[in-house]
């Protein structure tokens, strides 16, 4: 009985882990448009907005805000509803993280 589960749990640790997508949907001289589709238990790399945003929710949920110093914040995206973002300060960064165990998904539109 342990040898499967020990058989079972080395298959499982190699099926490869889902990852974020970034699916382009526009791109011309005013904006910039792409889907994020974003796993449970995933997260980006550290990265910045420099440009005004909308962020559309498709499939909503609870996306974590993580900063390089650990500073979270939590939001939750309503299924429908579009949301405003200013650029971030000179400097700074995030990385996003689904802790959930939904998929979300979301579209940008970014104002050039």
């Amino acid at each position: 009985m342990i040898t499967r589960l020990a058989v079972a749990i080395a298959l499982l640790a190699q099926l490869p882990r889902a990852e974020m997508q970034r699916v382009p949907q526009f791109d011309n001289a005013r904006a910039a448009s792409w889907k994020s589709v974003i796993p449970p238990h995933t997260e980006s790399t550290f990265h910045r907005h420099d440009r005004y945003r909308s962020v559309i929710a498709i499939v909503g949920g609870d996306l974590k805000t993580v900063t390089p110093d650990g500073t979270a914040t939590v939001t939750r995206y309503e299924t429908g509803k579009a949301y405003w973002f200013e650029p971030m300060l000179a400097g700074e960064t995030h990385k996003d993280v689904n802790d959930t165990d939904r998929t979300i998904e979301v579209i940008v539109v970014e104002i050039k």
